[in-house]
């Protein structure tokens, strides 16, 4: 199995995690990475899904390489922000029990109420605060380069660097920067400033940008995957290389996509 390749579960299939799981090991892919809700449906109530998850993936014999918290700081009251910090804090302590210690976070979503002056301060904020618990708790924090926020690598690095910790990265995916507006010419300048923190990657292709956005299969769109790969690598990452494929036939797009990563001998 190549055990370094992985897939999220996200337009992939309307599969269960199980047919998740036999999905990837019929298709030599090793890890996985799932939503909150694969595995915490409802943060109200105590309820989870944790046990019956791992023993799924050792009936499978596959990987967790990370959990999306889908964590949003961006709130309009210090309880409600709190409560964010409370929930990644408890996913910190949740996935070491499926054997492996990384979530990914998301800096927050624009709502209203909320000052786009005010972005920076609260995203570092509740990311401060999670990455506390993330190193009490031996956990890694990947902060996603996601949505019309963090997209921004110089909020995204001021972030990182102001926080400084071992213990918080984050999280590459290589269209998301094109989508947000960036120019193909200026993504391998991007992902040199980011490498050095990358702890996991979103290997993603696609033309356009935002309402022009179309999802590609690795290797048919306009993203540098190669020059990706080859910028990570020169910067010591030895991760799992994780497809993420957001365009028709969600299935078949992640095949062709995993058979492209495999021809890179990564």
């Amino acid at each position: 199995m190549e055990s370094m390749i992985g897939v999220i579960n996200y337009n992939i299939s309307n599969f269960s995690n199980e047919e998740l799981f036999k999905w990837c090991r019929d298709n030599s892919v090793g890890y996985v990475e799932l939503q909150r809700k694969d595995v915490w449906e409802d943060i109200g109530k105590p309820e989870n899904r944790i046990r019956e998850t791992g023993l799924l993936l050792q009936k499978y014999g596959i990987k967790v390489s990370q959990i999306s918290s889908g964590s949003d700081f961006l709130q309009k009251t210090g309880d409600d922000l709190n409560r964010q910090v409370w929930m990644v804090g408890e996913m910190c302590k949740m996935v070491k029990d499926l054997g492996f210690n990384q979530l990914r976070i998301d800096g927050g979503w624009p709502k209203k109420g909320v000052k786009e002056e005010d972005y920076r301060d609260l995203i570092m904020k509740g990311v401060s605060k999670v990455t506390e618990n993330a190193e009490k708790e031996n956990v890694y924090l990947a902060l996603d380069n996601h949505g019309t926020v963090t997209n921004n690598h110089v909020l995204l690095l001021d972030i990182l660097k102001t926080i400084n910790s071992k213990h918080l990265g984050t999280n590459l995916d290589t269209m998301n920067y094109r989508w947000y507006g960036y120019a193909v010419d200026e993504l391998r300048d991007i992902y040199r400033q980011v490498a050095p923190y990358t702890l996991h990657t979103h290997l993603k292709d696609g033309t356009g940008s935002m309402g022009t956005y179309k999802g590609k299969v690795l290797g048919e769109g306009e993203v540098p995957v190669v020059d990706a790969v080859n910028i990570l690598k020169d910067a010591g990452y030895r991760g799992v290389w994780c497809v993420e494929y957001e365009g028709k036939d969600g299935a078949e797009g992640y095949k062709k996509s995993v058979a492209y990563l495999r021809k890179l001998k990564l």
